[in-house]
């Protein structure tokens, strides 16, 4: 029996290698199908971990609510789970604004405590009276009564002291004397043309009043107002006047000596700075002030 021909042979060896390049087509589908499945894997991931917690936001922002003073939400849940309350409930989380904007209060630019706006405002204060001080003292070298008036510088303006004894008043008198009235009507046009606040006070020493005075309170009131309607006679504006007594509770010296109590007794006109928030107490120098003359005490009362 003979074995196969060459045309078997052939036809074996076409079937073989037609069945073996098959398989090499076929084998990317395991590749392909190992890429779907980790495509897949991926994003179950991704979708898994951009899920909100809903009561967790939903507490959350309640609780924000409450702290701010408004309305916790708490009935919401139903519209979280859907999606149609999420950006609603997350906008609630913000902070609420004040109600009334209005009553936020705000420091003046110009105050005392403020930056270049407070230094602007000093310096204009002080420049205003430092001119009010070099006009008075114009004012009364021209007629020779410069030693009749001594400056002193406070928190809130200029104060002019005139000397009592033997310039305004005789002791424990609230008549003006021919001297005083020459001191202030030497004053009175610089007064006359300023916008400032003006306090005439009066003050007294230590010795009791006597005579139709009851106390130096009454004393140091009557002759403060003297001032004032001279002044007001001389044109100088009322509303921009007003008077007051301290007896002898402001010293500017002690009371010990003659020469001390002859000093406290006297009659202020002070010239309020025009910026109450300015800083003037340390900003005119008083070394170029005219020094006091005080008369000889005579010991009675001022």
């Amino acid at each position: 029996m003979s074995g196969p021909g060459p045309s078997g042979k052939r036809r074996r060896q076409h079937e073989e290698e037609h069945e073996g390049g098959h398989e090499n087509a076929e084998r990317w589908l395991l590749s392909y199908a190992d890429m779907i499945t980790l495509l897949m894997a991926l994003f179950i991931v991704l979708f898994a971990i951009s899920q909100v917690d809903q009561q967790k936001l939903l507490a959350l922002s309640s609780g924000l609510q409450e702290d701010f003073g408004a309305p916790a939400i708490t009935n919401h849940t139903q519209g979280l789970l859907d999606g149609t309350s999420v950006d609603s409930a997350i906008q609630a989380i913000a902070p609420v604004a004040p109600q009334v904007a209005s009553d936020i209060v705000t420091e003046p630019t110009n105050g005392a405590k403020g930056g270049s706006g407070s230094k602007d405002g000093d310096n204009t204060a002080r420049d205003q009276l430092a001119d009010v001080r070099a006009k008075l003292v114009k004012a009364l070298t021209a007629k020779g009564l410069q030693n009749a008036v001594h400056f002193e510088v406070r928190d809130d303006g200029l104060v002019v002291d005139i000397v009592s004894d033997r310039v305004l008043f005789d002791a424990g008198e609230a008549t003006l004397r021919p001297e005083g009235r020459k001191v202030l009507s030497a004053v009175a046009p610089t007064l006359r043309g300023l916008d400032n606040q003006l306090t005439v006070e009066g003050h007294t020493d230590d010795v009791p009043a006597g005579g139709v005075y009851r106390s130096n309170w009454e004393l140091s009131t009557a002759r403060a107002t003297t001032v004032l309607q001279y002044l007001l006679a001389q044109r100088v504006r009322g509303s921009h006047l007003s008077a007051a007594g301290y007896a002898d509770q402001r010293p500017l010296a002690s009371n010990d000596t003659s020469a001390g109590r002859a000093r406290n007794r006297r009659v202020a006109v002070v010239v309020h700075s025009t910026d109450p928030s300015a800083s003037v107490a340390a900003s005119i120098s008083s070394a170029s002030t005219p020094s006091t003359q005080s008369a000889s005490p005579s010991g009675g009362t001022r």
